[in-house]
């Protein structure tokens, strides 16, 4: 028996839906969000930078307390000592404004 073209048109529809409800559902799942990855802080080093940034501020060498802050940041941001650091950069830029505005008038 010889199929005529009204009759493959269904056997054509259903392949189509076939396929589109395959690649809907090939494309509707994301992958899971990947966790970030837990960076490693040298804990030694950060400990070391944010000290000797005291001893600067302590010295009002407020140039290199920045420095030296910056890089306890650098080497961990998201630590106890990190946003301590920042705190303390935000007291210095404060104060480097200060002796600014002193110095031009």
């Amino acid at each position: 028996m010889i199929k005529t073209k009204k009759q493959n048109v269904p056997l054509i529809a259903a392949g189509i839906l076939c396929l589109i409800l395959t690649g809907c559902a090939l494309f509707q799942k994301t992958p899971p969000a990947k966790a970030p990855r837990q960076q490693y802080v040298d804990v030694k080093a950060q400990q070391k930078y944010y000290d000797l940034g005291l001893q600067q501020y302590t010295k009002e060498n407020y140039g290199k307390a920045k420095e030296s802050f910056e890089k306890t940041i650098e080497l961990g941001p998201n630590t106890a000592l990190g946003q301590k650091a920042q705190e303390n950069l935000k007291k210095i830029q404060r104060i480097l404004k200060t002796l600014e505005e002193i110095e031009s008038k």
